[in-house]
């Protein structure tokens, strides 16, 4: 529990008002939340950890995360594989998590590798962060993810979704969005987020801030017409939503 303290730090570079500490790590555990690791060797590399909800079929996994030098491996993955099955072990059968709406890396990882969607947007979910979220309020998407449906998506991930004529509601010029058109309506559409959010906060923060209002306009506004957020394609970085 100490170890995944500390790569808390080396993970987010989170202060101590943002940390999960040791003990607070140990009581969820032993009251049926999970706290698991992935090794290299002795080398704790990567850890999630989750608790359970007032739904016993839900399990809420508040954080994921690996060291930097194991990005892009299949660390993360195998830990949410390990999640998904000690979870359906134990009656689980949805698993909920937030995270950056404009965060690509993530929003690739979560809705096109994993399969999870997201149909709700909450403002400022945590108040002031420090580490690599300083800088902007702490909007986030909710994950959804379904246990019975992704499965195959670990083994055999989807080809991209074919987005040839589907309308886009917002328009970028050199990194800047322009005000979105939310008079689009269509079963699909898209809506593009900055290649590279965290390097915004650190060299552009009015313009990583200007994003971040531009969000609040769009997802919400297409949340409460019955979308959400199904798939999530990169380069440049679109969000697929699809109407229920």
């Amino acid at each position: 529990m100490e170890r995944v303290v500390e790569l808390q730090k080396a993970i987010w570079g989170r202060d101590d008002r943002d940390l999960v500490p040791r003990g607070l790590l140990i009581a969820i555990q032993n009251e049926g939340g999970l706290v698991a690791g992935a090794f290299d060797g002795e080398d704790l590399v990567g850890f999630v950890f989750g608790f359970p909800t007032r739904d016993p079929a839900l399990h809420h996994s508040h954080m994921l995360g690996v060291l930097e030098a194991y990005r892009g491996t299949e660390a993360a993955l195998l830990l949410k594989r390990f999640q998904r099955d000690w979870c359906l072990a134990r009656g689980v059968r949805k698993v909920v998590w937030t995270f950056d709406p404009l965060r690509g890396v993530n929003a690739n990882f979560n809705l096109r590798k994993l399969g999870a969607t997201a149909r709700t947007y909450l403002v400022d979910h945590y108040g002031p962060m420090g580490g690599i979220n300083a800088g902007a309020p702490s909007d986030r998407f909710l994950a959804e993810w379904d246990l019975l449906e992704v499965f195959p998506r670990f083994y055999d991930p989807p080809r991209p979704p074919n987005v040839e004529g589907l309308p886009q509601v917002n328009r970028v010029e050199d990194e800047v969005p322009l005000e979105a058109d939310l008079s689009f309506e269509a079963p699909r559409l898209l809506v593009q987020i900055p290649e590279d959010f965290g390097r915004l906060l650190k060299e552009a923060q009015a313009l990583a801030l200007r994003w971040r209002q531009e969000s609040r306009r769009i997802f919400p506004h297409y949340f409460q017409k019955g979308y959400r957020a199904v798939d999530f394609l990169r380069h440049p970085n679109r969000y697929v939503l699809a109407k229920d």
